[in-house]
């Protein structure tokens, strides 16, 4: 995905969350000088999440206006840039859920009884709660939809989406 556009989708997602993260999101998505130094990263490092942590370990201070990010990105470039090298983010999302529910729903109907779930992590439990979530699995034969069983999102535009490649 282009660098704008992932800044730009950022942005979305912490709206409601986070009015600074949401600030700086979409001051880099309009900053073409902010966006060619991001550029100069691989890929992978590219990401909003992983950038503003850097910078935050590189002094920025947050909540701060967009302003404030950019003097430090700009002036600081060459210490945000290694720190972004040097470090790797993990998402705990429930996102990864998708991969699971498929053997969870079949473990569920072949039993019949309720599933206990353990989870051992840093993901503050978020993967113990697959039924509140609806999941859209695209194959090569269309979508195949599952809704929550417990109130949540549900299926529809805010379902969960994985793209499924092989058997």
């Amino acid at each position: 995905m282009p660098t704008p556009e992932q800044y730009t989708e950022f942005a979305r997602y912490a709206r409601g969350e986070s009015d600074c993260l949401e600030e700086w999101a979409r001051g880099v998505a309009a900053d073409p000088e902010i966006l060619a130094l991001l550029d100069t990263l691989p890929p992978g490092k590219r990401q909003p999440n992983l950038v503003f942590a850097a910078s935050r370990w590189n002094g920025v201070p947050a909540p701060a206006p967009y302003p404030v990010l950019r003097r430090a990105l700009l002036a600081d470039w060459a210490a945000i840039a290694d720190t972004v090298r040097a470090r790797a983010t993990q998402t705990n999302e429930v996102g990864r859920l998708a991969t699971l529910t498929p053997v969870l729903v079949q473990l569920q109907q072949r039993s019949a009884r309720p599933l206990a779930l353990l989870e051992v992590g840093a993901s503050a439990g978020l993967c113990l709660i697959p039924d509140r979530f609806g999941y859209r699995w695209l194959t090569g034969r269309g979508a195949v939809v599952v809704p929550p069983s417990a109130p949540g999102p549900g299926p529809g535009p805010d379902a969960l989406v994985c793209a499924v490649t092989g058997p």
